[in-house]
């Protein structure tokens, strides 16, 4: 019989020795650059989310959007992205090592996440990542046996896809040719949006939410693949024993610390300088629209490389290890911190809550993101003292499974 085919041979869930703690302080530190990101997400319609001119023009609000957008807004993100292909090659290698077949267990596990990122639009949400995730891990998956020099041709050509798919359409609307764009949302429009969201019934709120869904997946098309080349980039630096290596490569953190900071931080003030100078509207094909996604394509990255290094090399230090630890307790409880912040910031915003929907601005709504943050990662450690995993992470690796785990962390840890 082959070991692939033997039923004594399982995947198991990674116990509490087997982690990597830079990746769950990785994790952890990503989710409050997550939250911040989409706090004007779920107090604004999707229009004035893709562009915040349309509805906070003061000179603050202002400031407080360039400063999220400067520093955080796409970093974070793809930070995470990033650690899901590391978490994908770890899961393959474990798989190999045990000589257990990870595609049953693979696939149900990406089954269980695209339902409750399906729930998450549907219910509370349209800015849900969920299901982007799971649907390009399907695609993922296919590259498990592919070798390292396919595995970064693809990473580079589905991340360098929405340039492309930019270019070409920008050619098109100069040559002439007709391509349906969105109308632009008028004031109106977006008072009538906020008014359904602050004070309509559910009803009404999941009409609207239909809406945006359809709306998010133009992003199936031309933002999806990109996420794929983020992961299969995570994919090759983990086989490339990168990771596991950190510890001796001190000197490759601090060109990684050094350029991540110049060509991001500088990138990034470009095209937070020209957003609010120019407002080039971002669902119309132009010149200075494609300039900005070049140059953001460059910046994102290139900054989220910086906060990774900073954090690797703080970890190096005794003293930084008890003060990012906490971090760590949020990134192994990542899947119920991200939900509970749309729980949370749902209910502040939406008229079932507080109401707060279309009130509350950049500035404003820094407020809320760190304290909503704050509240997590105390919280975060005082569970994970307690548990082995978050609650939501032990139902889906239950689903995954196939069989209910043990739930405290002694009892796992002496397994």
């Amino acid at each position: 019989m082959a070991a692939s085919d033997n039923p004594t041979l399982r995947m198991t869930p990674v116990s509490v020795p087997e982690r990597i703690e830079i990746l769950d302080v990785l994790r952890g530190a990503a989710l409050f650059g997550i939250i911040a990101s989409n706090m004007r997400a779920f107090n604004s319609p999707q229009a004035a989310y893709v562009d915040h001119s349309l509805m906070w023009t003061s000179a603050a609000d202002r400031i407080a959007q360039g400063f999220v957008d400067l520093l955080i807004t796409g970093k974070f993100i793809t930070l995470f992205s990033f650690l899901f292909g590391i978490g994908f090659a770890m899961q393959m290698e474990r798989a190999g090592a045990r000589g257990v077949s990870p595609r049953s267990f693979y696939l149900r596990r990406l089954g269980v996440l695209l339902l409750l990122g399906v729930v998450h639009s549907l219910l509370l949400w349209w800015g849900d990542i969920l299901a982007p995730y799971a649907l390009m891990g399907f695609a993922l998956f296919g590259f498990r046996k592919r070798s390292q020099k396919t595995v970064l041709l693809w990473a580079a050509a589905c991340y360098a896809w929405p340039l492309v798919l930019s270019c070409a359409v920008l050619i098109a609307v100069t040559a002439g040719v007709s391509i349906p764009i969105p109308p632009k949302a008028t004031a109106e429009e977006l008072q009538r949006i906020s008014q359904v969201f602050s004070s309509g019934s559910y009803a009404q709120m999941f009409q609207e939410r239909l809406k945006e869904m359809v709306f998010s997946l133009m992003g199936l098309v031309f933002y999806y693949p990109r996420i794929l080349g983020i992961f299969l980039f995570g994919l090759w630096c983990w086989r490339a024993g990168i990771v596991r290596s950190l510890a001796g490569r001190r000197s490759l953190l601090r060109r990684c610390l050094g350029w991540g900071l110049a060509v991001g931080f500088t990138g990034n003030a470009v095209v937070v300088a020209i957003t609010e100078i120019y407002h080039p509207d971002p669902m119309r094909p132009s010149v200075l629209g494609f300039v900005l996604l070049v140059v953001s394509s460059i910046g994102m990255p290139t900054l989220s490389m910086f906060y990774a290094s900073a954090l690797a090399l703080l970890l190096r230090y005794t003293a930084w290890q008890s003060r990012l630890r906490p971090f760590a307790a949020v990134g192994r409880t990542a899947l119920s911190n991200y939900l509970l912040q749309t729980v949370i910031c749902t209910t502040l915003f939406n008229s079932w809550g507080f109401g707060l929907y279309g009130k509350v601005g950049p500035l404003a709504g820094l407020l809320p993101t760190v304290l909503i943050y704050g509240v997590q990662v105390p919280l975060s450690v005082w569970w994970i003292r307690r548990h082995a995993f978050g609650p939501l992470e032990r139902v889906w690796r239950t689903l995954t499974y196939g069989r209910l785990g043990p739930m405290a962390r002694a009892t796992t840890e002496a397994a």
